[in-house]
């Protein structure tokens, strides 16, 4: 088979951009909107088929052609009513995840200026199956920033309760999804930075935190691997951090998430 000349004469194209950018807070989960969005499009492209196909068929009814709708009709309604469910799940789900980029991106914002204290800040990092939304790498240390964001009692201060081994929302049963979560996530930026050896110069701090949400520290909070905060105390926190990070460090390990960073966008390209 002979190829068309306008494919074979056609120079290849690239990207103008030398130096991919790096990521923006949320981007994983802008995408993942942008997904749903789709889902959401497709169900209401069979439903107004099927929709079509029915009112057709009635149509041919009346005007007594020899036509058969209830099939049809059957078949519209199950598919309208199958896509009308799967529609308000996705836009429940769409919601969340836009609830939780809000967040990120309140946190990003809080999380700019620490470069005025010598920190660099870096969003949105992929994992395997997992995004980090923030990273943090400066004399303190490094620190893995994961944004939790969610909505308000009616009544009552919206306080977080921290006791050092699980979360609890006031009286509500406690939980420590976060926590781990936040843990395997430094364990694995750690081992990003450390090039995959042990004993390397680089630990990773986990670091929760809930925009808008007061933090009460109880028990042996304190004294956790785990940083609980609302994300306006994290610059307090950080500064009365001991300086274990020299400058060429720091540069090493910005380094190397800004290739990291940047190779994802080109995967992703």
């Amino acid at each position: 088979m002979s190829v068309p000349a306008w494919k074979s004469d056609r120079p290849s194209r690239r990207s103008a951009l030398k130096t991919p950018p790096l990521r923006l807070p949320g981007q994983s989960t802008d995408d993942r909107i942008a997904s749903l969005y789709e889902y959401v499009d497709d169900y209401l492209t069979y439903a107004l088929c099927f929709l079509v196909i029915a009112w057709y068929q009635w149509f041919q009814w009346l005007i007594e052609r020899p036509v058969h709708p209830i099939v049809f009709t059957f078949a519209a309604i199950a598919v309208i009513g199958f896509s009308i469910v799967r529609i308000r799940s996705l836009k429940s789900d769409i919601r969340n995840l836009q609830m939780g980029n809000e967040g990120e991106r309140v946190v990003a914002n809080v999380l700019d200026p620490l470069r005025e204290k010598g920190y660099r800040v870096f969003h949105d990092i992929p994992g395997p199956g997992f995004n980090i939304d923030h990273v943090i790498v400066g004399p303190g240390g490094v620190f893995a920033v994961e944004t939790k964001t969610r909505t308000k009692p009616m009544r009552g201060r919206a306080t977080i309760i921290h006791d050092g081994n699980t979360l609890r929302i006031e009286n509500g049963r406690p939980f420590d999804e976060p926590l781990n979560q936040a843990r395997a996530q430094a364990h694995w930026l750690a081992d990003l930075l450390n090039d995959g050896r042990r004993g390397g110069h680089f630990t990773v701090r986990p670091v929760v935190v809930f925009p808008e949400w007061f933090v009460e520290r109880q028990g042996s909070a304190t004294k956790s691997d785990v940083w609980v905060l609302n994300p306006k105390a994290l610059g307090s926190f950080l500064d009365h951090e001991p300086c274990i990070l020299s400058g060429e460090l720091i540069d090493t390990a910005a380094h190397t998430l800004s290739v990291h960073s940047r190779q994802s966008y080109k995967a992703t390209a």
